[in-house]
């Protein structure tokens, strides 16, 4: 298989972070090529596969076999000089999937930072220095989606909601839970002006207003346990994190 090009520019980056959510990133040291080694400063080993692998140089993501890759890229050198990338150093694997999933949400909001590599140099000093604040955002997160897919069988109450948080809120949701789709769902709250943003701020209000006095929806809703108890986490999380959501965009 001759080299080909998969992507360029920022779909490059955002491709070559959801090729690095779907592997498993090991300690890549200068004995063995691993997702995650790093060489000539802007090239970083993203997929092994049976025949062949991926790799993004600067911005643009391409596919090799796997002899061409080693022949153009480590000419009678073998794979020396390759190191772990220091994106990489100080995120434990357990941080991973939260890390891809907002790191691919921000990479839009990014756009002067088109190399993969130079971007994710940038992600991890912004994860770094804000992973209090983080990390807290995801705890909270977790009980709002908890809550909003909750109301999704109760269309009148869903939708109101989802015209609280903004126009693009719909499609702001993620398909799950997974620490991924978390991440993911952290950086569309954190990107975006204007029409274009998605808020938690409003949701509480919108809350408090289905109970004075309820809709027949509302009251039918809220006098099932289950979904009370998910109705009040969901106001409570919206209310605690939104100031820390606002943190994080000043940050950015």
């Amino acid at each position: 298989m001759s080299r080909s090009v998969l992507a360029v520019g920022i779909a490059a980056v955002r491709q070559s972070i959801e090729i690095l959510a779907s592997v498993q990133i090991g300690d890549a040291t200068s004995a063995v090529l691993e997702p995650g080694s790093q060489w000539r400063g802007d090239r970083m080993l993203l997929s092994v596969g049976p025949a062949s692998v991926r790799f993004v140089a600067g911005s643009t993501l391409y596919e090799q076999d796997q002899d061409g890759f080693l022949l153009e890229e480590f000419p009678g050198t073998g794979i020396a000089g390759t190191q772990q990338a220091p994106w990489l150093r100080g995120l434990s694997r357990f941080e991973m999937p939260l890390c891809m999933g907002l790191a691919g949400t921000l990479a839009p909001a990014w756009t002067d930072t088109p190399s993969a590599c130079s971007y994710l140099d940038r992600f991890s000093h912004f994860y770094r220095n804000n992973r209090t604040h983080l990390e807290l955002a995801a705890r909270e997160l977790r009980y709002v989606l908890e809550g909003l897919f909750a109301l999704q069988h109760w269309p009148a109450l869903f939708g109101s909601l989802m015209d609280s948080m903004g126009d693009r809120a719909r499609g702001s949701l993620p398909n799950g839970m997974a620490a991924i789709d978390v991440g993911a769902f952290l950086g569309r709250l954190l990107i975006g002006t204007g029409d274009s943003q998605v808020t938690l701020a409003r949701l509480p209000q919108c809350l408090r207003a289905m109970r004075e006095p309820p809709t027949a929806e509302a009251e039918e809703c809220m006098g099932i346990p289950q979904y009370q108890r998910m109705i009040e986490n969901l106001e409570r999380s919206a209310e605690r994190v939104s100031p820390v959501l606002q943190q994080l965009r000043d940050a950015l």
